[in-house]
């Protein structure tokens, strides 16, 4: 059965049958834009791909449609920006057959576009263009509601005319202008789309949060609410209390017996116990598990004992007062406190994610043991099977190690004891590389991380290095791609540094300037900005990028060892790099060689990727073959970019003979 269809030129050729082979393995439709199944039409000449749904579908070629009433919409084949757009309801990216409307550039997805119905209009109180209402649609729109801010789903949903991505829930367009609350309060409280003219500290007098979309106020007694809390019970009973709560008719100044912190807010009351709460406090959970404590954590009203007379939090490291609530470990010999707000603020703690296991319930790669051996009554695996190798690891404890040799799993320089790949095909791993469990708690991430193996190269988000080794991944859809490499996951959440005095902690919120580069600490793709910071006052901070940096270097035109050094020293001498000839800041770190008297900046000594295997490949649009790792010797070419000499890595095109420094070649792709 052949198909003449409006959106091509060709006849389109029925098929029953569809095997996936060759080129056919990625045959979108058309139409849709999914992988091809069958039943289908096609047109082999230009591969041109219908589902048989899609090619069913009573398509004209021009369509009045009530989601853009102003001007009829014309059927293309694709997208005239491209061939790609975004579809005008749904929000969504598209590529298949859109309806079109040229004067105004909108876009309608052949889907969306055959939605039907009776659309109603609507007029918001607060909103000053009408509404359409779309009752019934199979469509999940990407983009949140005007008023309550939240993800829109598949139900019922209203669509301004005049504003392009204006959409709001049924429920929230039919919101009354003005309402009176249970509290017989005097004034009625005013539907407002922009909050009034507060300060960053103004807050729903309800539940604490910060005014976000529309809310209920009244600007004669300044009192406002969300919409969530507009419509909450006058009494509450919670699960994790044995009484109710009663919601007190006013706002008040009082300190929340739960979390312990102090507000003039409108409180909850237990008249049997005689507590006062904070509403969104009532449901705190009894147990919490966060990644930077191995146990859980419980919830106590007041602490009592000689080891909480005086605490202070294990995160913010500020005094905690145990005659409030708190989160404590009930391991007996333990003393870790934490400020209900510290342990459940969002960056820390997700409640999605709890995980009761204990750090020695997760596994490692070790799939087998092949053969042991016994040292000092120890005894020890001499030969495994990896997880992440095909072929067997055999353990060493001595012998000749090249300089470059790096290890495949933190990329640090192999040292023994490590596991050789028995057929020499030059995979190394550190023994404890080898050992890394499957799974991991980490302080610096709220949820469980993986340990991966990556093929491509890929940047830590603690430190900011490039890598192909082993790291600890996320899989959270909502965590950007969340990963660290190995030596970032060995960092605690405390510890004490040589160049500082104090204990340093862990901050998911670290501003300012890092105290060893004087760089800005900042978080990488949406991440939170990870630093390592003195709580007594020092200003001192430290990012993740120098406090891997490791304690000695190498540089090819010296024959003895550079040190990592804090002290910048009164030498004015010393305050130039010895390597690129330029002045050094005294205040920042670098690395010194006692012998040659020579001081060199970390990334002149480093390099740019100073964690990268030699030999390893690398695939880019830049240059059209396969570019590879090296090390620079002494009679390397310049980088073919800069025509400077590379110092330390360099990338190379064996077949052209050409270098590349990695810093060009990743400007070189983003000019491109």
């Amino acid at each position: 059965m052949d198909l003449k269809h409006i959106c091509h030129h060709h006849p389109l050729v029925f098929t029953q049958a569809w095997r996936r082979t060759g080129a056919q393995k990625k045959a979108y439709c058309s139409g849709c834009c999914e992988r091809v199944k069958g039943p289908f039409y096609c047109c082999t000449d230009c591969k041109f791909y219908l589902h048989e749904t899609c090619a069913q579908l009573e398509l004209l070629p021009e369509i009045s449609h009530p989601f853009h009433p102003p001007h009829p919409l014309i059927l293309l084949p694709k997208s005239p920006n491209s061939g790609s757009y975004k579809c005008d309801f749904c929000l969504g990216g598209f590529s298949g057959l859109v309806y079109h409307c040229a004067s105004c550039e909108f876009h309608l997805d052949i889907n969306c576009a055959s939605i039907a119905g009776s659309f109603d209009k609507l007029e918001h109180p607060v909103h000053e263009h009408p509404l359409i209402l779309i009752e019934k649609h199979d469509k999940i729109v990407k983009g949140d509601c005007l008023v309550c801010k939240k993800e829109l789903s598949s139900g019922p949903i209203c669509k301004c005319l005049d504003c392009r991505y204006v959409y709001l829930r049924k429920k929230c367009a039919e919101l009354p202008r003005e309402i009176y609350l249970f509290h017989d309060r005097r004034h009625p409280l005013i539907l407002l789309q922009n909050p009034p003219m507060h300060s960053k500290s103004c807050f729903c007098y309800l539940c604490k949060i910060q005014w976000k979309g529309f809310v209920y106020y009244c600007y004669i007694c300044e009192f406002g609410l969300t919409l969530e809390d507009v419509s909450s019970l006058p009494v509450i009973k919670a699960a994790n209390h044995d009484h109710p709560w009663t919601l007190l008719s006013r706002p008040m100044s009082f300190i929340c017996d739960f979390c312990g912190t102090d507000c003039d807010r409108t409180p909850y009351l237990c008249t049997k116990c005689n507590f006062i709460v904070h509403k969104n406090c009532i449901s705190l959970p009894c147990t919490i598990t966060i990644m930077r404590r191995h146990h859980p954590l419980s919830h106590s009203y007041s602490l009592t004992g000689n080891q909480f007379k005086k605490c202070e939090c294990k995160i913010c490291h500020k005094e905690v007062n145990t005659g409030y609530g708190s989160y404590y470990c009930t391991a007996s010999d333990c003393n870790y406190v934490s400020h209900v707000n510290c342990a459940t603020d969002k960056s820390i703690w997700d409640p999605k994610n709890e995980d009761g296991r204990s750090e020695g319930e997760f596994m490692n790669l070790v799939t087998d043991v092949i053969q042991t051996i016994c040292i000092r009554g120890d005894v020890i695996a001499a030969e495994i099977k990896h997880g992440f190798h095909d072929d067997n690891l055999i353990l060493t404890f001595s012998g000749e190690v090249k300089d470059d040799s790096n290890g495949d799993g933190c990329l640090r320089p192999i040292s023994t004891p490590f596991y050789g790949c028995k057929q020499c095909c030059g995979f190394f791993l550190h023994r404890n590389c080898a050992e890394l469990p499957t799974e991991k708690r980490h302080p610096s991430h709220k949820h469980l991380l993986a340990l991966t193996k990556n093929e491509d190269l890929v940047s830590c988000h603690a430190c900011g290095h490039y890598h192909h080794g082993f790291s600890y991944k996320c899989k959270g859809r909502r965590c950007f791609g969340f990963q660290i490499d190995i030596q970032c996951s060995l960092l605690s959440d405390s510890f004490r540094h040589a160049s500082h005095e104090h204990p340093l902690f862990l901050d998911h919120n670290c501003e300012g300037n890092c105290s060893a580069c004087s760089k800005k600490i900042q978080g990488f793709y949406g991440n939170p900005s990870l630093g390592y910071k003195c709580m007594q006052g020092c200003k001192f901070i430290l990012d993740f990028w120098c406090l891997t940096l490791p304690q000695i270097a190498w540089y090819k035109y010296n024959k003895h060892p550079f040190t990592l050094t804090y002290d910048g020293g009164s030498n004015t001498d010393q305050f130039y790099c010895d390597i690129s000839e330029k002045e050094r800041d005294p205040n920042q770190w670098f690395y010194y060689c006692n012998d040659s008297d020579n001081t060199v900046h970390p990334r002149c000594i480093l390099g740019d990727l100073p964690f990268i295997k030699l030999g390893r490949t690398l695939k880019s649009f830049f240059h059209p073959r396969q570019l590879t790792f090296v090390k620079n010797i002494w009679n390397c070419p310049p980088c073919n970019v800069c025509k400077k000499l590379c110092n330390v890595q360099a990338i190379q095109c064996t077949e052209c003979n050409i270098l590349f420094h990695w810093e060009c070649l990743c400007l070189s792709l983003q000019s491109n």
